[in-house]
């Protein structure tokens, strides 16, 4: 099954004026900008004060004179669907939104139904963000019609807002590598304001788990609480807590360290500005007493957006998760400004959850639940955010978190293949935290001269299939070349990870699934190769792969692949221009010129009966490749690492009388004083 494509609808609604100073009324005029139709005026039938008065009933209590007064959940319901219904009626007027719709649905052709609509909301007017546009229903005539706009699946609709800007906001999905998913939890309990810190800590630490190295038992004395303490450093490169949080404490992590999500648990609470009320977050004072300061949304911004400690740079954090209620509400809109979530966006952070509405304690819970998981995997947060108010709608026990539940976005040009890229980053990642894990155990056990970790490698195994299925799920499926050289990477990530997991069933005694293993990476590595050579492209290190296990399962030679690939690999060393392309060129080489005494043993010299004349030859060649590798890029560079990690199995763990020597002299050559590199190996 694929990942569904997200197909994009802007609407803009405008009118003239300030953003703010304005209330909604039916003599207001608005218009609509959607898609190349024509602009559309229309009128909201909303007066301002009854638009309040309802929207106070979905808020589960209300003020009354001295107490807090319940509203019963009838009520409550019938005012959920009476308010989709008066949103249905704004959205009917906007004919040019259902023709963007159906055109963004497609014809009916295959895996059209497959698609998720992302209603992208410009919203020009401060009083536009008062109307709950998530909780409509789907007007006359439209995909859906009469179900919940945002929950029907005949035509999946995910709405987000957005704010307009005279430019885009610089983010980037995918940020460097260097920058790593990092998260903040803020949490605050000022004056006895208590909050479920404890389980959304919890779900956010489920959610990092894969990619949080792990410590082998044998190091951490089998204990444990050994090993939880000697796995905290790693826990910390990707989890900060902040409890009893001040808005200055805020600020100081967020100089102290850059964080990529942000997420804030918190009660909403009220304030006064320019002697209007506005909705604020109640968190500490800075002083240590415990008691409460309503903090704005743009001082909670300025805090997210700190200057680091060199000067250098502000942080800025890609997603902002407000699990305090009414952090979406805009409350006042005779002031400048907007709600917490709102002034956030504002403030230039790209992704703001948060809610309109008041949220129950267990429907936070699975708002963090829903969002991190699929986050932090690198799924589209578009798609996520239509599964979460689907799975709040689902699990809803008398309330409407589903309906509560707004986000705030921006996309760049790029942002689908920004998506595309993180996700190959996280599960990568993922895959390469589990079999590190693996590796260390096995290895560690092995020097103890303890059983290996068969438990550890069956684990790794499921988790890591996990993974490459997923990443497969979301390989394009198309022909071109493009789509067909993405595709190879994915494939070929199958090829080496099935390798390493060969390798460490190997070294527990699995032989059997050691040897599936093996012909699941070679038919991978053949997969590749077919789909590189149909893009031209990056042909000959999968066909070296390839070459390598034909040979260690001795399938037999291929001197067509070897042939092509040695071609290849030396049109590539000449034209390289610079030393990384060309130390991966000679890398091959060698690895050929080793395997040349498999694949391609039927010609030259063993012909004439020269075989040993041809080993040593062989064994020169390899070792002036190795030789120049080290040349190339320094006997400490990632390059030598790889290359000798690759040598080191022929060696030790794929022996055979046929390359040993040649083996042996690659290694030699790679380590010219003596030590290996000290390297964190990628997969390969």
């Amino acid at each position: 099954m694929s990942v569904p494509e997200v197909r994009n609808v802007r609407l803009e609604l405008v009118r003239p004026g300030k953003p703010h100073n304005q209330l909604l009324s039916p003599l207001t005029p608005y218009m609509a900008l959607c898609g190349e139709g024509s602009p559309i005026t229309f009128h909201i039938e909303l007066e301002h004060h009854q638009l309040l008065t309802r929207l106070e009933r979905l808020r589960y209590v209300t003020a009354s004179a001295d107490r807090f007064v319940g509203i019963p959940e009838r009520l409550r319901q019938a005012e959920v669907a009476e308010l989709g219904a008066e949103v249905a009626r704004i959205l009917a007027e906007i004919q040019t939104l259902s023709t963007e719709l159906a055109r963004a649905q497609g014809d009916g052709a295959p895996g059209a139904s497959e698609a998720i609509v992302h209603l992208r909301l410009v919203l020009a007017g401060s009083e536009l963000s008062l109307i709950p546009f998530e909780m409509a229903i789907a007007p006359l005539a439209y995909p859906g019609e009469g179900l919940e706009f945002c929950l029907q699946a005949s035509l999946p609709i995910v709405v987000t807002r957005e704010i307009r800007r005279g430019r885009p906001v610089p983010a980037t999905w995918n940020r460097s590598s260097r920058t790593a998913p990092k998260v903040l939890v803020v949490w605050a309990e000022p004056e006895g304001m208590r909050v479920p810190a404890e389980q959304h800590v919890r779900v956010i630490r489920a959610a990092l788990e894969p990619w949080v190295r792990r410590v082998p038992e044998p190091a951490a004395s089998g204990d444990a609480e050994a090993r939880a303490r000697a796995r905290l450093p790693h826990v910390k490169a990707r989890l900060r807590l902040l409890p009893n949080a001040s808005v200055e404490a805020v600020y100081r992590a967020c100089a102290a360290e850059d964080f990529t999500h942000v997420h804030i648990l918190a009660h909403g609470d009220t304030f006064q500005q320019a002697g209007e009320t506005r909705f604020g977050v109640a968190l500490c004072r800075d002083d240590g007493s415990g008691e409460k300061e309503v903090v704005s949304g743009q001082r909670l911004a300025k805090a997210l957006q700190a200057e680091d400690k060199r000067g250098a740079s502000r942080s800025h954090p890609l997603v902002v998760t407000l699990a305090t209620c009414d952090s979406g509400n805009q409350m006042s809109v005779l002031v400048p400004g907007g709600s917490i979530a709102h002034d956030l966006h504002s403030e230039g952070i790209p992704w703001v959850f948060a809610s309109q509405f008041p949220l129950t304690v267990p429907g936070s819970v699975r708002m963090a639940e829903g969002l991190y998981g699929r986050l932090l995997r690198g799924d589209d947060p578009r798609q996520v955010l239509f599964e979460l108010r689907r799975q709040l709608y689902l699990s809803a026990k008398g309330d409407h978190d589903w309906a509560s539940i707004v986000a705030y976005a921006t996309l760049g040009s790029g942002f689908a293949g920004e998506v595309t890229a993180f996700s190959s980053r996280q599960i990568k990642e993922a895959i390469k935290v589990s079999l590190e894990h693996a590796d260390s155990v096995v290895s560690s056990g092995a020097a103890s001269g303890a059983q290996p970790g068969k438990e550890q490698v069956a684990r790794a195994a499921t988790e890591v299939e996990k993974f490459l299925k997923l990443w497969m799920a979301r390989a394009p499926k198309g022909k071109s070349a493009e789509e067909r050289l993405a595709r190879s990477e994915v494939v070929n990530m199958h090829g080496s990870t099935y390798k390493r997991l060969a390798l460490l069933h190997a070294a527990v005694g699995d032989r059997e699934d050691a040897l599936r293993y093996y012909a699941r990476s070679l038919e991978a590595y053949r997969e590749t190769m077919s789909e590189t050579a149909a893009a031209n492209q990056q042909y000959y290190w999968s066909a070296t792969q390839y070459l390598s296990l034909r040979a260690i399962r001795d399938e037999g030679p291929d001197l067509a692949a070897y042939e092509l690939a040695r071609r290849l690999a030396e049109r590539d060393l000449a034209a390289a221009g610079d030393d990384g392309g060309k130390a991966w060129a000679h890398a091959t080489l060698a690895e050929l010129e080793l395997l040349a005494v498999y694949h391609a043993a039927a010609r030259g010299a063993r012909r004439a009966g020269g075989a040993g004349r041809a080993d040593k030859e062989a064994c020169r060649r390899v070792e002036e490749h190795c030789k120049a590798i080290v040349a190339q890029a320094g006997p400490k560079s990632f390059y030598v690492a790889s290359t000798l990690r690759q040598f080191k199995r022929y060696a030790e763990q794929w022996q055979s009388e046929k390359w040993r020597a040649i083996a042996e002299r690659a290694i030699h050559a790679l380590t010219p004083f003596g030590e290996p590199p000290d390297f964190d190996y990628p997969e390969d």
